[in-house]
């Protein structure tokens, strides 16, 4: 109560009392009050440091780079009462520029504020040593490794160690111990974790990389280091290719600041090998010189992606560069160089370069598996692609590769189920299109399989780097239809170019295209790209044989003698390992050819047809000798036994050839009516049976010429409509019914229209250009007869013809 709240005649008597004594002030409780509040204020202001530091050091725990820089602005912002708090602040800032390449120059600056603390902060001396490796100095950075820690610095000192260990200064696995150590007193440390995938990666242990970056993405789930690890780990890995693209993109879109320079370059590296796979390869090329300077020296796998990636690409010079800026030691310097022949293209050069190098290498076995399967030695690349299946698991490449040796072994069903299932879950995989679609083509000539073929090879073709293989393999895809679709042909062929220009290191491209040329009746064109195949290393046995076939069959038709090459041919297909059969046959055409020899080479036949009675080329050759011999009723009795020789597993045999060689015996016999009819059965079956263009058009030159002497027009017409009709872009095909047509006589316009489109599809022809001048004579142009003529003239380059010629126009054409 106060004076003021008094009844009012009360006050004045209050008010005249005696003033009470002055207070006697407690001054030892004012004292004990003052030393509490003292105590109390300490203690607040402690308990809001010991928080800070706690904050500090949980942010420093979960490592991210906008993590390290609050941390560091939090030290920073500590009093100075703080102990150690610039050392703290250094330390962390020289974590963020070792593991994230920043601002090295914060980081100096920070270690220059925090020298005075140096006698009682031995955590200084470590951010030295971070900064060092930021720096590129390797030797200081490796002295820091057996420095003291604290329990701040303790997971920087195991994160250096691991990382130095990987650039080759330490023990990998004596930094897996200390890295463990340090997660076991302090499990929530993310960077000795990110240090610890590639150790682990780096020992081949691909699992525990993969289990070690799972376990680190859960406890950091916000960490965005870890993102770009795991695109990084799974491009070294050429796994999930998808995914690391979709992760890479976001990485990439992001704030620069919030990842870090090396992070930024390790996701778009990531991001470069998928555009690589992706049939993209100077976009990939592009992003990784874009990311290669933010690649520290010590950035050991992410330069060897680099690396990788550029061979990849099929940029084996960029490759060689890199390799010399890396410093890479031996063996994998050697490995790198076959690799990078491979990469050219030069797959016998890779194969001899490899087998210089240590064979229980895991690089080797993964290289020689995949040089093995480009150049279709299945048989020999099985075991290492096992072999490297179990060094390096996980590779999409090696699944890849086994399952295209599955096609080969018999297993195309297995290999299609596998294949589909590696497309679909990873459509960047390296050849998975390409392989798919080799699939498809083994399991027969349905027109099912061909498209879903036709649709796998397009697409490996758009994705691919180097898509060689499955240009040559949409050639064999259309070259099946091409009695069936008009422009099949032509697509072939196409293909065929394509994939030799393509593939010039290999040389089976350029052999596929001249098998195929030879198969049109291109002989000449097919025949001088296989005398400049016959030169080079590692063609296919056959090669020899098949330019032995052409120049035998373009000497008989020239009248000209053997190729004096012939037994060179022969002897360079026997050492490059020839089928023993393929040499007998060989053999026997030489022996037609020169007309000796012919008794032996009978006995060498007779031989084969006991073991292999379903061979209808060698049976169609043994006849030939015989008739040479002049044994025309024991060629037509072999002939005719063939029919019944059936190739085990099948039902039926392929009887075109054999009713061909059956009219050619018949003429032999003088009996043309039976020629003409077996050989026009042999040409409808041969349809059926998909045999090579020029063996269709020798049928029906054939089978024309008797009915056209005999007089059986319609017939000869039936069987030259029936061969336009089938190849329909082939010159040849139009002459041949443009010949029907002028000879049966009552159709001028047809048969003009019909060697008009033969010049068309073909306007260097001798033989139609000839035929022109004969078709326009008759129809009184003589104006165009002689142009024909005289074009004919100039490019014909045997005498009979030519006089042939010169003869019609004295006679028709006038001087």
């Amino acid at each position: 109560m106060n004076p003021r709240d008094l009844p009012a005649p009360a006050r004045p008597r209050l008010l005249q009392q005696p003033p009470p004594p002055p207070p006697r002030i407690p001054w030892l409780l004012v004292i004990l009050f003052a030393i509490g509040l003292g105590v109390g204020a300490r203690w607040y202001v402690d308990r809001g440091q010991a928080a800070s530091l706690d904050a500090a050091q949980v942010l420093i725990a979960r490592g991210g780079l906008t993590d390290l820089h609050a941390a560091a602005d939090g030290f920073a912002n500590m009093s100075d009462r703080t102990p150690c708090r610039r050392t703290a602040e250094a330390l962390v800032r020289a974590q963020a520029a070792a593991e994230y390449d920043d601002d090295r120059e914060g980081a100096r600056a920070a270690i220059a504020r925090a020298e005075p603390e140096r006698p009682q902060c031995s955590d200084l001396a470590l951010a030295e040593g971070l900064l060092a490796l930021a720096d590129g100095d390797l030797d200081a950075a490796a002295a820091a490794v057996a420095l003291p820690t604290t329990s701040l610095s303790r997971p920087g000192r195991a994160w250096l160690q691991g990382t130095l260990a990987l650039a080759g200064r330490g023990e990998l696995a004596a930094a897996i111990a200390e890295i463990e150590a340090t997660l076991a007193a302090q499990p929530a440390a993310i960077a000795p974790r990110r240090a610890l995938v590639w150790l682990h990666f780096e020992t081949g242990d691909f699992g525990a990389a993969l289990q070690t970056l799972a376990r680190a993405r859960t406890a950091g789930l916000a960490h965005l280091g870890l993102a770009a690890d795991e695109a990084l780990l799974h491009a070294l890995l050429r796994r999930e290719l998808s995914g690391v693209a979709d992760l890479a993109d976001q990485l990439l879109a992001l704030d620069p600041a919030a990842l870090g320079p090396r992070d930024l370059a390790h996701a778009a590296l990531a991001r470069a090998l998928v555009h690589v796979h992706a049939g993209e390869p100077a976009a990939g090329l592009g992003r990784a010189a874009a990311a290669w300077p933010a690649l520290a020296p010590w950035d050991a796998h992410a330069r060897r992606l680099a690396l990788e990636l550029s061979l990849e690409a099929g940029d084996a010079e960029r490759a060689r560069e890199l390799l010399a800026q890396l410093g890479v030691p031996e063996p994998e310097a050697s490995i790198v160089r076959a690799w990078s022949l491979l990469a050219e293209g030069d797959v016998m050069a890779s194969l001899t370069a490899l087998s210089a190098c240590p064979q229980d290498h895991p690089r080797v076995a993964y290289l020689q598996g995949l040089a093995l399967v480009e150049q279709r030695r299945f048989a020999e690349a099985e075991p290492w692609l096992e072999r490297a299946d179990r060094l390096l698991p996980g590779r999409v490449e090696i699944e890849v590769a086994r399952a295209r040796v599955a096609v080969h072994t018999g297993e195309g069903a297995t290999a299609v189920r596998k294949l589909e299932g590696i497309t679909a879950a990873e459509h960047y995989a390296p050849r998975a299109y390409t392989g798919l679609g080799e699939a498809y083509l083994s399991l027969g000539a349905d027109s099912k399989d061909l498209r879903q073929a036709q649709r796998a090879l397009t697409r490996a073709v758009e994705k691919e780097p180097r898509p060689a293989e499955a240009m040559l393999l949409l050639g064999d895809v259309w070259q099946r239809r091409r009695l069936k679709v008009p422009e099949a042909e032509r697509n072939a062929l196409a293909w065929y170019e394509q994939a030799a220009a393509a593939g010039l290191r290999l040389p089976r491209y350029r052999e596929a295209l001249a098998r195929y040329l030879a198969d049109l009746g291109e002989g000449a064109r097919a025949e001088a790209m296989l005398r400049e195949l016959s030169k080079e290393p590692g063609i296919d046995p056959t090669t020899p044989l098949a330019l032995l076939e052409l120049a035998l069959a373009r000497a008989d038709e020239q009248g000209a003698p053997v190729p004096a090459e012939a037994d060179d041919w022969l002897a360079a297909a026997a050492t490059l390992g020839a089928d023993a059969d393929a040499m007998t046959r060989a053999r026997a055409r030489l022996a037609l050819a020169r007309g000796t020899g012919l008794a032996r080479s009978g006995n060498e036949l007779d031989k084969l047809l006991r073991k292999r009675p379903w061979d209808i080329e060698a049976r169609i050759l043994a006849a030939r000798v015989l008739v040479a011999q002049r044994d025309l009723e024991a060629a037509e009795t072999l002939v005719r036994q063939g029919f019944y020789a059936a190739e085990p597993g099948r039902q039926e045999v392929a009887t075109g050839r054999l009713f061909i060689a059956w009219g050619e015996i018949a003429m032999k016999q003088r009996k043309r009516k039976q020629a003409a009819l077996h050989t026009r059965a042999g040409f409808h079956r041969m349809l059926g049976e998909q045999r090579p263009t020029v063996e269709l058009l020798a049928a029906v030159e054939f089978a024309t010429d008797i009915f056209l002497r005999t007089e059986q027009h319609k017939l000869a017409l039936g069987m030259t409509r029936d061969l336009t009709e089938a190849l329909p872009f082939h010159g040849d095909a139009w002459r041949l019914h443009a010949r029907a047509l002028f000879d049966a006589g009552d159709s001028p316009k047809a048969a003009t229209r019909a060697i008009n489109k033969a010049l068309e599809l073909d306007p260097d022809n001798v033989r139609a250009l000839e035929l022109r001048a004969h078709v326009a004579a008759r129809a009184g142009d003589r104006k165009t007869a002689r142009e024909a003529l005289a074009r004919a003239l100039e490019l014909e380059t045997r005498e009979p013809g030519r006089q042939r010629m010169r003869e019609f126009h004295r006679r028709h054409l006038g001087e």
